[in-house]
This record gives structure tokens, C-alpha cells and sequence, in this order.
């Protein structure tokens, strides 16, 4: 009885350290620059390295660090793309567009037929803000400004 509850002791306090020492998933490196963490029982590697091929390709002349979290669950995906928080302050609205795009890019050209959910994070995959195909985009200052001044003097 004792030699049971050590054994199963020990598969928990191993499946414990597991969780803890890789809290953000199984890490895939698709090249120097881009690296995408797995989380989650149906995350493949070959869905990470399908969309890591698909973005590496796309951004191949940039060389700065991207860190990505893909998780696939009830059929769809969640991407966690790691930004600098300070970028998102200052260009928030302008970057919307882009990162609204680049789900739709995933969900059309990278996971046929799947929902995605883009996700911006920390640098510890703590979310910031969510982009799926419910998102609307807000026009920037600039641009309802423009808009209003092009109505009026019309």
C-alpha cells in the first residue's frame, strides 16, 4: 500500500514539475527568430510548425525576436503573440488593423476552415488584447477627424 502511494506521489509531483517548468507549453523553434510554444493536448508540433513555416516566410526579411503560444481547442485556434506592451500604448489603434489582418490571415491561409483567436500578450503570455472575428475596429483620433472634416466641408 505504501510503495501505491509513493508511486502515485511521485507521478504527481513529476506531472506538477512538468507544468511548472514549462508553463507556457513545448517549445517549437522554426528558426532563429520565431519560436512558438505548444498548449494543450490537441496542439500538434505539425500545427505549429504549419503556421511558423507560413509566418516565417511571410516576415523574412525581419530578424527581432517573435514568440507565439498556440493552443487548438473545440476546433478552433488561439494565437498568443508576445508584443512590447509600450508599442501597444502608443500605437494601439494603429496596430489594430495589422494585428485584425494577421488573424485573418491565419484563419484563411494558415488553418482552412478553423476559427482563430489572436491574442497580444506580455512577454509572459499575459493578454493584453483580443482580436477574433467578432472584433471591430475603432478609427484612431486622426482618422475621425479626417472623416468628420471630409463630411462637413461637403
Amino acid at each position: 500500500m505504501f510503495k501505491k502511494l509513493m508511486l502515485v506521489l511521485l507521478f504527481a509531483s513529476s506531472l506538477a514539475a512538468c507544468s511548472l517548468l514549462a508553463p507556457y507549453g513545448k517549445k517549437v523553434t522554426i528558426n532563429k527568430s520565431l519560436e512558438i510554444y505548444i498548449k494543450g493536448d490537441s496542439t500538434t508540433e505539425a500545427d505549429a510548425k504549419k503556421m511558423g513555416n507560413y509566418l516565417a516566410e511571410l516576415w523574412k526579411d525581419l530578424d527581432n525576436q517573435k514568440s507565439f503560444q498556440l493552443v487548438k481547442e473545440n476546433g478552433g485556434y488561439t494565437v498568443r503573440m508576445v508584443i512590447d506592451e509600450a508599442k501597444l500604448k502608443t500605437d494601439g489603434p494603429a496596430l489594430d488593423v495589422s494585428f485584425a489582418a494577421l488573424r485573418m490571415v491565419l484563419e484563411n491561409e494558415v488553418f482552412l476552415g478553423s476559427k482563430v483567436k489572436l491574442i497580444v500578450t506580455n512577454n509572459t503570455f499575459k493578454d493584453l488584447k483580443t482580436y477574433d472575428d467578432t472584433t471591430t475596429l475603432e478609427p484612431s483620433k486622426e482618422e475621425a477627424t479626417k472623416s468628420e472634416d471630409t463630411l462637413s466641408t461637403k
